[in-house]
């Protein structure tokens, strides 16, 4: 029995890569991979803004931060600088609580949309995609060459 998340999620294949494969099973030959290019921070409040600053460095660094994950990333940062703001407010009258708790809530309802088109890591290794052909392969192809 069991659904879609039973068991462990899988580990995105660069992570498989680097750590020797040791489940030994073949990787998934199709899995997308996200454009090349600079990721670029985007518009955020300042304090998820410093949270970029501190964490996006270290994400791209190790490859988990692309283009494709920016928004999901950006997310990340949103909820980590609510959480920081909340604890620093601690001591002061609760006005930051409904924000927080509206985000907590937001962001399991939010994450299956990235899972959906593949924007984070993780899902990726689930996502197979077809390989472009530019033309149908004959098996005459050769032949006389």
């Amino acid at each position: 029995m069991g659904y879609e998340n039973s068991g462990r999620r899988p580990q995105p294949t660069a992570l498989k890569v680097l750590r020797g494969n040791p489940g030994k099973r073949k990787p998934n030959p199709a899995e997308p991979i996200p454009p090349s290019g600079e990721v670029q921070k985007p518009l955020m409040s300042t304090k998820a803004g410093e949270i970029w600053d501190r964490l996006a460095p270290i994400a791209t660094a190790m490859g988990t931060l692309t283009v494709a994950d920016v928004t999901a990333f950006r997310t990340l940062c949103e909820l980590q600088a609510t959480l920081e703001l909340a604890s620093a407010q601690k001591d002061a009258p609760v006005t930051l609580a409904a924000a927080m708790k509206i985000e907590k809530e937001f962001a399991p309802i939010v994450r299956p949309y990235y899972a959906l088109f593949g924007l984070d890591p993780v899902s990726r290794t689930r996502i197979q995609v077809p390989k472009k052909t530019a033309e149908p392969i004959s098996k005459w192809a050769g032949v006389l060459a």
